[in-house]
């Protein structure tokens, strides 16, 4: 069997289908999870549409000609972003955005670096993204807890307000150091596997975000549940949870039970640390 790593079946957790909802997460996903010995090269292509799901079976070669066939599955006229553009982008834009309003509405503190959203537990529609403070310490770099939080609207991405991260005390300064930076997830992953894993992150988001709000189900709810963990795992420092959960604490365990409920190993949820296996 060619695995993507170690011991890693590929598709991720041998899952029989893999929800893609543009040819960009496709790419993504490939970009994401490589083989053992390098990225995939796509091969043959077989596409069938049986009502209101489209699957593609996607032959994959390696760079020593090993292959795996991976089946993506997708609802026809999947929708993206309003503009058009595919959901890989909206995590870019969101951070993107809650920075600059940060930075344009002082106190902004040097060293800002947006983290993840996560649905506003006091704004229906928005979502809330961190400002964590990087910063070089006797010759280390570290991220240490957000002082503030911006609110964005989660479809247009428009910025609705800043202010103080709860429980934030400007009175110990600095706040908490939460880990070294780069996160050691991350450290070692090549620029291609880095790009993938935030574009996969960014559009499972999009569809765990939309569920959350509506409380629809949606078929790879799980398994998209269970991958956000494990690609906030890679992507994160452990540290971050616990002020994720300050924002949404509901939402965390919301997406802690999914994880749990799948083949996918890794961080439970956005404040677990156990580890990928």
């Amino acid at each position: 069997m060619t695995t993507d790593g170690p011991g890693r079946p590929f598709p991720v957790g041998g899952l029989p289908t893999v929800r893609v909802d543009s040819d960009a997460e496709l790419r993504a996903y490939l970009d994401a999870y490589p083989s053992a010995t390098g990225p995939w090269r796509i091969g043959a292509v077989t596409e069938l549409v049986a009502g209101t799901t489209r699957r593609r079976s996607v032959t994959l070669r390696d760079p020593d000609g090993g292959e795996a066939v991976a089946t993506f599955e997708s609802p026809v006229g999947a929708p993206g972003r309003p503009d058009g553009e595919p959901t890989t982008g909206t995590l870019d834009r969101l951070m993107e955005a809650a920075l600059g309003f940060g930075a344009a509405n002082p106190p902004h503190h040097p060293g800002s670096v947006p983290r993840f959203p996560v649905p506003s537990g006091r704004y229906p529609g928005r979502v809330e993204v961190p400002l964590a403070i990087l910063a070089v310490e006797r010759g280390e770099r570290g991220l240490y807890a957000p002082p503030r939080v911006v609110v964005v609207d989660g479809s247009s991405g428009e910025p609705y307000a800043v202010g103080e991260f709860p429980g934030f005390d400007p009175d110990h300064w600095p706040p908490p150091r939460l880990g070294d930076w780069p996160p050691a997830g991350s450290r070692s992953l090549a620029a291609p596997v880095l790009r993938g894993s935030v574009a996969r992150l960014s559009a499972c988001l999009v569809r765990i975000f939309a569920a959350w709000d509506s409380g629809n189900e949606y078929p790879h709810r799980l398994a998209d549940a269970a991958e956000v963990a494990m690609l906030f795992g890679r992507l994160d420092v452990p540290g971050m949870g616990q002020y994720y959960d300050r924002l949404n604490a509901p939402f965390g365990r919301w997406l802690a039970d999914g994880a749990a409920g799948t083949e996918i190993r890794g961080r439970v949820g956005m404040s677990g640390d156990a580890p990928e296996s």
